[in-house]
């Protein structure tokens, strides 16, 4: 096998998923990342350093950053043994994926297949985990002490009317999933391996 050879890429990533070593746009590079007892809810302690000097910055843990990274990428890519059906993405791959971009790709009747199977696990599945048997369990359930007393007690449902909720939003998530795994070549932009044809 031949050595991994060090590709320089630039990927957008969430601050909380920043790596010791990745080069921001300011070229800081990034010495560690932290989510401190003392660091506020939903954001990040970063540590940076440029040109010897270092400091610390609080960014919020969704904040989409662009860094280089060295991504060590094999010689001999073993991926290419493994057919597009059953192939993984990488995480540069998933790091860099742009929805919006791969939804203009899909045809009118892909996208309205995938978007009514959003739409329904949307729906079925945001729902799951707002009713309980009891007032007191939609309370404690779904921080949901800001709504009225009449509201909550419309999410005070019968056990097996709950179940069935959360069975359906089972379901939707499947079948979203099991339309997704055929599409993934196209997804990611994986070429289309072409047979050639014996004349």
């Amino acid at each position: 096998m031949l050595s991994p050879t060090i590709n320089p890429t630039r990927i957008r990533v969430p601050a909380r998923l920043l790596l010791k070593g990745d080069v921001t746009s300011s070229n800081e590079t990034v010495l560690g990342v932290s989510a401190g007892v003392a660091t506020p809810r939903g954001k990040v302690e970063v540590s940076l350093e440029k040109a010897g000097r270092q400091r610390k910055a609080v960014w919020n843990a969704a904040t989409i950053i662009v860094v280089r990274r060295d991504a060590p990428i094999a010689v001999d890519d073993a991926s290419a043994d493994i057919p597009l059906a059953d192939r993984l993405p990488t995480f540069h791959e998933l790091a860099s994926f742009d929805a919006g971009k791969v939804w203009d790709r899909l045809s009118p009747d892909q996208q309205r297949t995938i978007g009514v199977l959003a739409l329904r696990f949307g729906t079925v599945g945001q729902c799951e985990g707002y009713f309980h048997e009891t007032a007191e369990g939609v309370r404690e359930g779904f921080c949901s002490s800001h709504w009225t007393p009449q509201v909550q007690s419309t999410a005070v449902w019968p056990r097996l009317h709950i179940e069935l909720v959360e069975s359906a939003a089972r379901a939707a998530f499947e079948a979203l999933c099991e339309h997704f795994d055929p599409l993934w070549p196209q997804l990611f932009g994986w070429a289309t391996r072409k047979e050639v044809k014996q004349p």
